[in-house]
């Protein structure tokens, strides 16, 4: 029987199965290059990563959110979080142990599409860089990179960011994603779901070549000088520097954002990042744009710990080598 060109062109691609020995199958994909399966795959993995990691951390952010709106410009409903201890106390007590685990399905959703880019993104940036060797990539190319990354991935997730705010700092009885997602768009429209987006692009692009740069520098410069070798301990190491590292740099441009995404669109406490950031200043001194620190470092630390040792785990898993 004759079989028609044109016929057997239009019939959806198979994956061509090939035996490489008598365990192992290798599939070849026509139409996806290995270096774009390699990619979506390492999306895919950094998404679960940093949901396993969000999970560990949730009630360390929920106090820190509430720590951040505490004391807000013309918010006298909300009460008055001092420390981190008492503020964790007062949220079980009055909320029960699962107000700590609010927002923990927009959390979720955020990270499996904004941490899925930031960091999948990052290794394709530095490609367009033109990074060749791993150990010899100038720390320019790092940090230009992470920023990059940061910032593509924030601007896509953005209302993903919104509803995890608005989730973690409502005080009263849990509320469902789809009920917090009406109330933003009731309260602004589509653009609600954007509300200071700038700031949290800023936000994201120091965070991101912060973290990745401090995470792949020192592991670089730790295997290039045989101080460590690959594996759980050099993980752990690198991602607790990395941590400490973002921290400092983001919680007073993480306050800022926290305060922008709070208030509501019909009263507006704030103009903009530098209106809030003068007001903060005004109101409670220089200090107070690092209120929170403490729980920001107690949130970033294990979160990071967390979310590069998973990736990393996972990334050995496939077969692929680590960042």
């Amino acid at each position: 029987m004759k079989i028609d060109p044109e016929a057997a062109e239009s019939r959806p691609k198979i994956p061509e199965l090939r035996h490489r020995d008598s365990l192992t199958v290798e599939v070849k994909t026509r139409w996806i290059s290995a270096q774009t399966q390699n990619d979506l795959a390492r999306m895919g993995m950094a998404g679960l990563a940093s949901v396993v990691a969000q999970t560990c951390t949730q009630p360390v952010e929920v106090v820190k959110t509430r720590l951040q709106i505490s004391g807000e410009v013309g918010a006298a409903a909300h009460k008055t979080y001092n420390s981190f201890l008492g503020s964790a106390t007062m949220v079980a007590r009055n909320e029960g142990f699962f107000g700590l685990y609010k927002g923990m399905s927009a959390a979720a959703l955020r990270e499996m599409s904004y941490s899925s880019l930031r960091f999948g993104l990052y290794e394709p940036f530095k490609r367009v860089l033109g990074e060749s060797d791993a150990k010899h990539t100038p720390i320019w190319k790092k940090f230009a990179s992470g920023a990059a990354a940061g910032i593509v991935g924030s601007g896509l997730a953005n209302p993903t960011d919104v509803l995890k705010v608005r989730m973690m700092a409502n005080e009263g009885e849990p509320k469902r994603l789809m009920t917090i997602a009406k109330e933003v768009y009731a309260d602004g429209g589509f653009t609600a779901f954007y509300r200071s987006v700038h700031t949290t692009m800023i936000r994201a692009a120091i965070l991101n070549a912060t973290k990745l740069a401090a995470y792949d520098d020192l592991k670089q410069n730790l295997l290039k000088h045989h101080i460590m070798q690959e594996g759980m301990a050099l993980h752990f190491c690198c991602s607790m520097f990395a941590g400490v590292m973002v921290a400092a740099t983001t919680s007073p441009v993480d306050l800022v954002r926290t305060r922008l995404m709070n208030q509501p669109a019909g009263k507006k406490l704030y103009t903009g990042m530098i209106d809030c950031a003068m007001k903060i200043v005004k109101q409670n001194g220089i200090m107070a744009l690092y209120k929170g620190f403490n729980a920001q470092w107690m949130r970033f630390g294990p979160f990071t710990i967390v979310q590069f040792m998973c990736w990393e785990r996972m990334r050995a898993w496939y077969g692929m080598k680590g960042i």
